[in-house]
């Protein structure tokens, strides 16, 4: 049985797992913790806000912020009159995390292939098992191609 947390223990929790969830895919732990803050405040967060909320300092936070921009699992925005930055949820990020993880997959595969064919005839049961793993990446990546175009648009 999981144990009731309140709503802000909640909320703290979930950026955290966020942030362990993005570390184990090699990225930076602030990027997911700036991820899951985003996603649970869907709002425009100034840089200062979100190193305040995170305990964090603003330049990990600019640099992170930036980095989940380029990806497009952020939107940099503006407030009239204000030149301070802001960051907000693009619409339908998700999807984006979808052709990410395809792309990842697909370099992969390619990758692998490649180093496949440095193997010799005479090292066939090797060459077989790499083979096997590129089709492996590659079979993945048509499988979530093949998802992502059955996905409905976020509201």
């Amino acid at each position: 049985m999981v144990d009731t947390l309140n709503k802000t223990d909640a909320v703290e929790e979930f950026i955290e797992r966020i942030g362990v969830l993005t570390q184990a895919d090699g990225a930076p732990r602030i990027a997911g913790r700036l991820f899951g803050l985003v996603i649970v405040e869907n709002r425009p967060m100034s840089l200062r806000e979100m190193a305040e909320r995170l305990q964090v300092s603003k330049a990990s936070i600019s640099t992170n912020a930036r980095q989940l921009a380029r990806a497009g699992f952020l939107r940099l925005t503006t407030r009239p009159g204000s030149r301070e930055d802001l960051y907000e949820l693009p619409r339908d990020p998700y999807r984006k995390l979808v052709r990410s993880m395809t792309k990842k997959l697909t370099e992969k595969a390619a990758v692998i292939a490649e180093i496949e064919e440095l193997f010799t005839d005479e090292q066939v049961d090797i060459r077989e098992r790499i083979h096997h793993l590129a089709e492996f990446y590659r079979s993945a990546a048509e499988v979530l191609d093949e998802w992502y175009d059955k996905l409905p648009p976020a509201p």
